[in-house]
């Protein structure tokens, strides 16, 4: 049977202990209740790359707020996740995803952005692992269909404007209601796709081959599922 994974979901694959219970059941239960996204994060990011789109299309350069990225020659369209996968040959795991911006350098290069709608916090060393891995499936995928070499991955945090000063300011509140105001922060992500993916793409393989989930650790999210399971089972311990 094809194994298939996502971009994002290579992330929990990662770090010195992954949880491959928690991978399992990703992986075998499909639309879990906490795999929920809140649909506003999905509307800020549509209209992000939507600003970002026309701006280059109207002025051929991008907005002042993403200048440290340098001159750009070329914005690029990002296939969506249906055209946008690799198949690794090693292990038979196709990656698929959907990166939110490509854009062309003038060496002719390749630069890929993710945005996200949070803080930026160094202190969220998993987050960052996860989002490196992410941008990192998205340039080993990118190189095979042609976007090559991709030399450059970027992280754009979306930071939004809540503090007191700009809550007091008139340009806050407008005839309809309230505007929100999003201030970009940049941070450059380490480019080692070759290294990185190998590895973890093992990892997946290796519990799609398992028929039944894998030992329990001292993972939270499985104590915290085994929990739920235990009192939606009226208190009873329930093995799975």
């Amino acid at each position: 049977m094809p194994v298939s994974v996502s971009a994002t979901e290579l992330g929990n694959y990662a770090g010195r202990y992954p949880c491959l219970r928690c991978a399992w059941v990703r992986m075998h239960v499909k639309d879990l209740p906490y795999q929920s996204f809140p649909a506003i994060f999905s509307s800020i990011d549509s209209y992000t790359k939507n600003v970002v789109s026309s701006h280059f299309q109207e002025n051929g350069n991008l907005p002042n707020w993403l200048h440290e990225l340098g001159e750009i020659n070329d914005s690029i369209k990002p296939p969506g996740w249906r055209k946008f996968f690799r198949e690794d040959l090693p292990t038979g795991v196709t990656v698929r995803g959907e990166a939110d911006a490509i854009f062309q350098l003038e060496d002719g290069s390749f630069l890929i952005l993710d945005y996200k709608t949070s803080r930026y916090n160094p202190k969220r060393t998993r987050a960052l692992q996860i989002y490196e891995i992410q941008l990192n499936a998205y340039a080993w995928i990118a190189e095979s269909l042609g976007y090559s070499p991709v030399n450059r991955l970027y992280l754009a945090f979306m930071e939004p404007e809540s503090g007191g000063n700009y809550v007091r300011s008139s340009d806050s509140v407008n005839s309809k209601g309230f505007t929100l105001g999003f201030k970009a922060r940049l941070v450059p992500v380490r480019r080692r796709p070759e290294t990185l993916i190998p590895p973890i793409l093992e990892k997946v393989i290796k519990v799609a081959h398992m028929e039944t989930p894998p030992p329990r650790t001292r993972c939270k999210d499985c104590n915290n599922l085994d929990s739920m399971v235990i009192k939606l089972a009226g208190g009873e311990a329930v093995v799975f």
